[in-house]
């Protein structure tokens, strides 16, 4: 059976109540004439007033023991209050540039006679000229190892500042000059070529003029993105060598040592630098492969704070791998590397891997957040170093490598050597993390 429950005082205990007030009062009434007290001023009227007032309270006890009804109240519900809630601090955005890496560019005189009209003068326009846009992004890499020294006479080694604006134009944007032929018209002949490159619009790193010159970080501004460039190398050309005196050669190249790599990126990580590329004069120029050496050595750098690391010297083209820096962090840190980039464009035409390379491209991103560098959209176009005939007169030029994209001056003779080149491109990428564009 339902039960309910009873509240507040019945009609029955009421009426008792009532009577028991009208007992005490007329007690009270009477008590001065029973004491014998002769002032008597209490009436009827009095009584019937007492007799209201204490009914009146007895009904109001009554109502006091109902449950308050909220709808007629006139206070305001009680509510907790709510905490003012700090919004949390946005996270930086992600910052990205394009990248484009290539191999060496090196010319001699019978090269520099294929670019040459006696009419125009040099036609370093067609050098580039066939690969259209594929060079241009955010930031584009390349080595150079000519000299540009306007004032000296023209060689092998020598090449006139027309090359640089070519270069420029074609979308290179830094020059790696680290490499073994760097010093061979001496610390002067670096300083000059360094000009000319900077006077071209692009950035030279990789050797240095002057011991401050080494201490000094190279960092530039791409797309938001402060990226630090750095190369290391272990020697200089008989050439280089006899040019300079053994106290220029303690600083006109960073050794390639583990401890002095270290030192170098923590310094360009204090003055700035978010994303850090390294360039590699290493190898032996006949090699087609990393060593174990080299693989363990490109690790050591990853885990020292490279981000990218770019191999030059060796002709041919190395796979390109996406290495897991170990950096006591607990993040992931994945690390670009290119064993060797190959040619880009050369005189030598004794082997067909001395005539295949690749464009490197690349999305790279930084998280300013955590630190942490990433890579999206890795890929590649395979580039051939071509020469022939145009009109009769003998060129050079750098190509793609896909005969699909071959212009039509380009021979059956030159498409089968294309052929193989691309068959090896194929090849060796298929060993690594860039997939062809």
């Amino acid at each position: 059976m339902k039960r309910f429950d009873r509240r507040g005082l019945s009609f029955g205990t009421i009426f008792m109540l009532t009577l028991t007030s009208l007992v005490l009062i007329g007690f009270f009434a009477l008590l001065p004439t029973l004491t014998g007290t002769t002032n008597i001023s209490t009436n009827a009227i009095d009584l019937a007033v007492k007799l209201d007032q204490s009914f009146s309270q007895l009904i109001n006890a009554q109502v006091s023991t109902k449950a308050p009804d909220a709808s007629h109240s006139g206070l305001s519900p009680l509510t907790t209050p709510v905490p003012t809630v700090t919004p949390a601090p946005t996270a930086p955005p992600i910052k990205q540039f394009s990248l484009c890496a290539a191999g060496a560019i090196q010319l001699d005189s019978s090269a520099l006679n294929s670019l040459t009209d006696k009419d125009i003068g040099y036609r370093f326009d067609l050098m580039f000229e066939s690969l259209g846009s594929m060079m241009q992004s955010d930031l584009t890499i390349a080595t150079l190892r000519n000299q540009v020294i306007p004032t000296d006479k023209l060689s092998s080694s020598n090449m006139p500042i027309d090359l640089l604006n070519a270069m420029k134009n074609a979308g290179i944007d830094a020059v790696c000059v680290g490499h073994l032929n760097g010093l061979n018209a001496g610390v002067s002949g670096l300083g000059t070529t360094k000009a000319s490159i900077q006077a071209a619009g692009m950035t030279p790193y990789g050797l240095y003029t002057t011991p401050a010159e080494r201490e000094t970080a190279v960092i530039g501004t791409t797309n938001g993105v402060r990226v630090g460039l750095l190369s290391y190398q272990n020697e200089l050309s008989s050439t280089g060598r006899n040019k300079t005196t053994k106290e220029e050669q303690t600083y006109v190249f960073a050794p390639l040592e583990i401890e002095t790599i270290k030192t170098d990126i923590a310094r360009l990580r204090q003055k700035g630098a978010e994303v850090v590329i390294v360039s590699l004069c290493w190898g032996k120029t006949n090699a087609t492969s990393p060593t174990n050496a080299q693989r363990e050595q490109a690790q050591q750098i990853a885990d020292a704070g490279a981000d990218i690391i770019l191999g030059t010297n060796p002709q041919a083209l190395f796979p390109v791998e996406i290495l897991t820096a170990q950096r006591n962090d607990g993040r992931y840190h994945p690390v670009l590397c290119a064993y060797s980039m190959g040619n880009l464009f050369t005189y030598d035409r004794e082997s067909r891997v001395n005539l295949a390379s690749i464009l490197l491209h690349a999305d790279v991103q930084y998280d300013p957040s955590t630190g942490t560098v990433a890579f999206d959209n890795l890929s590649y176009d395979p580039t051939y170093c071509w020469r022939g005939k145009i009109d009769n007169t003998t060129r050079t030029a750098i190509l793609s490598a896909h005969e699909g994209l071959a212009p039509d001056f380009v021979d059956q003779k030159q498409l089968d050597v294309m052929r193989r080149c691309y068959k090896l491109i194929t090849e060796v990428m298929a060993n690594g993390v860039l997939k062809e564009r």
